[in-house]
């Protein structure tokens, strides 16, 4: 049975587990149209009520596609369901942020077939100056774009508003202390939990910053994503990715807790459970692309936590990198 958390302070009760977007943007793995509207409609049926996706999950697809399936549910549930969408700014965007933000909104809801969304999130990484990850921010950027958020806020076409909160700590940091903002999406997962405690002083991997308790400090709605890193923590990457990119190192890093599955419980239902939790996050939102994914997801939501033996060797393996350094800062 499904169980709900407040989103922070907004006074939605959402589903602790969600529908994100990839999967049902053909962004995961090779899946079909008709496989996605069964997921969407298990969804539904499982009592998900929180649906995230983003117009660059398939080039509007996983936007067109949450929409029509909404539309054409059964006695119009469809339009009960909370639905969160995004804007990602483009180089091209930047001589005018708030342009770019309010036709990005515009576009989402003609694909959504909505007239609002429920949360309104800005996509993209933020970094002390543009350009230090691909599509990253300055926070001065950040900034910009959130004052847009709240106008589309105060004209009716969001409910709430929030960021990706990805890039580099201090500067996400910023944006959340300065923006009066509803939500966060946070990365969290079992192979990168620095959103909830610092990393281990020699670790190699990117630190999210901890920005779980300065949510929870702030009232913030947390969001959590990547659970399963792109699909390294489930049974097998379904599709071929750069061995170098952090998807392919965090599948060699996924090998050393297969020990997780000796009572039979798959890694990719643990690594649901992991972020379940952490009472911060207030909804899980895996990019899953068929009702089997799906499923899996969801028996995480009645699983007992993790025992003190399982974490001890996880914290252990974490002290190594689990076996296998990041050769650069990689967030994405």
């Amino acid at each position: 049975m499904m169980r709900y958390r407040k989103l922070g302070r907004t006074g939605l009760v959402v589903s602790e587990i969600g529908l994100g977007g990839g999967g049902i943007g053909h962004v995961w793995g090779e899946t079909t149209d008709e496989a996605i509207a069964e997921t969407i409609a298990l969804a539904m049926t499982e009592g998900i009520n929180f649906y995230d996706v983003a117009p660059s999950y398939g080039n509007g697809a996983a936007e067109r596609n949450l929409g029509r399936a909404l539309l054409e549910a059964r006695d119009g549930r469809g339009q009960d369901m909370l639905v969160a969408t995004k804007v990602s700014l483009s180089e091209d965007d930047l001589a005018d942020i708030p342009g770019a933000v309010e036709r990005g909104i515009g576009e989402s809801l003609e694909r959504l077939r909505r007239e609002r969304v429920d949360v309104f999130q800005l996509h993209n990484t933020i970094t002390p100056e543009r350009g230090r990850y691909r599509r990253s921010l300055s926070v001065d950027d950040a900034m910009l774009a959130v004052e847009t958020l709240h106008r589309l806020k105060q004209d009716g076409l969001t409910r709430f508003v929030g960021i990706t909160g990805m890039g580099q700590a201090a500067s996400v940091r910023e944006v959340l202390q300065r923006g009066e903002l509803d939500t966060v999406q946070c990365y969290y997962n079992l192979l990168n939990d620095s959103n909830a405690r610092p990393l281990p002083p020699s670790s190699t991997l990117h630190d999210h910053g901890q920005l779980l308790p300065l949510a929870a400090e702030l009232g913030l709605g947390v969001i959590g994503i990547r659970n399963l890193s792109g699909g390294a923590l489930s049974t097998g990457l379904d599709r071929e990715v750069e061995p170098g990119s952090l998807v392919g190192m965090d599948s060699r890093r996924a090998e050393t807790l297969r020990f997780l599955e000796s009572d039979g419980v798959p890694l990719s239902r643990w690594s649901a459970r992991f972020a379940l939790e952490q009472p911060a996050i207030s909804s899980v939102v895996p990019g899953v692309k068929n009702p089997e994914e799906l499923a899996d997801q969801i028996a995480a939501v009645e699983m007992a936590d993790m025992g003190d033996a399982q974490i001890a060797r996880i914290d252990a393996l974490r002290e190594t990198d689990f076996g296998l350094p990041q050769p650069d800062d990689r967030v994405l």
